[in-house]
């Protein structure tokens, strides 16, 4: 009788350990293996992947192009009333690009990137890594010609393409256009306007494009920096990414706050 009661009660201690594992560890299966757990299903942007969430926060919305900007022809600089002013590059994409993002992301800068149409065809992923960088993007033409020197339909064809390419690594809204050599008649600036393009200029211009001493191009910047300077520096120049560093903390130094193109120009120019 004793050994009947104890074999009763082993049952039953035995059943209650097994109902009890089941209920504290659901993902184990009844015949020991484990179970796999589907995530409910999320609808929404709750539950984006990484690359997309890190876009997703780089993404805010710039402030609007003054009037004043919007009215002019072009823009060398900026509001004179603070102490800020824009980098910007042009002639990119390059194989290089990489260095260029690696040294804005280090202090935390926001340049304006001026784009080639070819360049962008010829080099996507480089043009990708901009804007997933969160860069503001210009169109420089589609193959860096002097437009002022074209008939009016090959200007218009030349925008259409540039822009084509453009779209194909973001759907951003384009604001700024820069022409090749600094080069614009009435034409050009015409066609711009006509795709709601701001022509921008600069004010600084290191020349370094030619300039292999990016001690002499940082300072050539530094000296000549002034409230609302809009600076032309140029991609696929490993003197400009040196020179970067330099320009940066110069700047710093001097009390400038360094800001994307957009900002600079959403105050009114006189």
């Amino acid at each position: 009788m004793q050994s009947q009661f104890s074999f009763k009660k082993s049952i039953t201690i035995f059943l209650a350990a097994v109902f009890f594992t089941l209920m504290a560890f659901p993902s184990t299966s009844g015949i020991g293996q484990t179970a796999v757990l589907r995530p409910p299903l999320q609808f929404g942007n709750d539950y984006l992947i990484e690359n997309e969430i890190r876009q997703h926060v780089k993404l805010h919305k710039l402030p609007e192009l003054s009037q004043s900007v919007m009215a002019s022809k072009f823009v060398r600089q900026g509001s004179q009333d603070k102490k800020r002013i824009s980098i910007t590059f042009d002639d990119g994409p390059y194989l290089m690009t990489e260095k260029y993002i690696k040294v804005l992301q280090e202090y935390d800068i926001k340049a304006t990137v001026v784009l080639i149409g070819v360049q962008i065809e010829k080099y996507p992923d480089e043009a990708k890594k901009i804007v997933e960088g969160g860069y503001e993007i210009g169109v420089h033409s589609y193959a860096h010609r002097n437009l002022s020197a074209m008939n009016l339909s090959s200007i218009e064809a030349d925008f259409e393409k540039s822009l084509a390419a453009v779209k194909k690594i973001t759907d951003s809204n384009i604001r700024f256009f820069r022409p090749p050599f600094g080069a614009f008649n009435d034409s050009v600036i015409g066609v711009a306007k006509k795709h709601n393009l701001a022509t921008i200029l600069w004010c600084v211009d290191p020349r370094d494009w030619q300039e292999n001493n990016p001690d002499l191009v940082a300072q050539h910047v530094l000296d000549h920096a002034v409230n609302g300077a809009i600076i032309l520096l140029h991609e696929g120049r490993e003197s400009t990414v040196n020179a970067l560093p330099k320009i940066i903390e110069g700047l710093w130094a001097q009390g400038y706050e360094i800001v994307p193109l957009s900002e600079l120009l959403s105050e009114e120019i006189s």
